[in-house]
């Protein structure tokens, strides 16, 4: 079973948005997949409580309550981390899993929490766990506006790699409203937002991608 943590202390990043679409993705191409949810707000529950049962199933579990037991033939964990963690907490979950996603949106505010995270985390992972992977990927941007462009400076700049980006689409929105993720939905209007998502997954998948 491979384990993907997606995780950042800061509030209104697109955690959820990342880890709810990554898991419709596996889903998609018929793997057992388990989503936890380890924010007290519980939004990717939520999220699953609204899945159209049409759609290929996801385990879904509160992290929160304890001890977790996906089914024995689970193939994909993706872990939906809550904001204001601390860095101990995070730590401990990274020693939990293969995979660690970063996403950052372009505002200074945004750049400085993920910057001082980074540095904060990547000694403790390196120490506790090094086979776990770490990237960071940009998360609703626009390409034409500055921001992105000072956003693209400063991922670069960190000490994991940049992996991908995510444009500010309204197709998350609505996937979110209703229960399913972009690659649920009719090719024709998301193809540009499936696009984005191949190096990010094609990283998460093994295929790694060089500062």
């Amino acid at each position: 079973m491979r384990s993907i943590l997606v995780v950042n202390p800061k509030g209104g990043c697109g955690k959820t948005t990342i880890a709810t679409n990554l898991a419709t993705y596996y889903s998609v191409w018929g793997m057992s997949t388990g989503l936890v949810d380890l924010d007290p707000q519980q939004s990717a529950m939520d999220w699953l409580r609204v899945r159209p049962k049409s759609e290929n199933p996801i385990q879904g579990f509160n992290g929160l309550k304890g001890k977790i037991y996906p089914k024995p033939d689970t193939e994909r964990m993706i872990y939906d981390c809550p904001a204001r963690t601390n860095t101990a907490k995070v730590a401990s979950l990274i020693k939990q899993v293969d995979v660690v996603i970063i996403p950052v949106m372009p505002s200074a505010i945004d750049m400085r929490v993920a910057a001082k995270f980074i540095a904060d985390i990547v000694s403790r992972v390196r120490k506790s766990n090094q086979h776990a992977v770490m990237g960071v990927v940009a998360n609703r941007t626009q390409k034409n506006y500055q921001s992105y462009t000072a956003l693209l400076s400063f991922l670069k700049a960190l000490d994991v790699p940049f992996v991908g980006t995510i444009r500010n689409s309204q197709h998350y929105v609505k996937a979110a409203d209703t229960g399913v993720g972009i690659f649920e939905m009719e090719l024709a209007d998301v193809k540009a937002d499936m696009k984005e998502w191949e190096p990010i997954i094609n990283w998460v998948e093994g295929k790694r991608v060089l500062k």
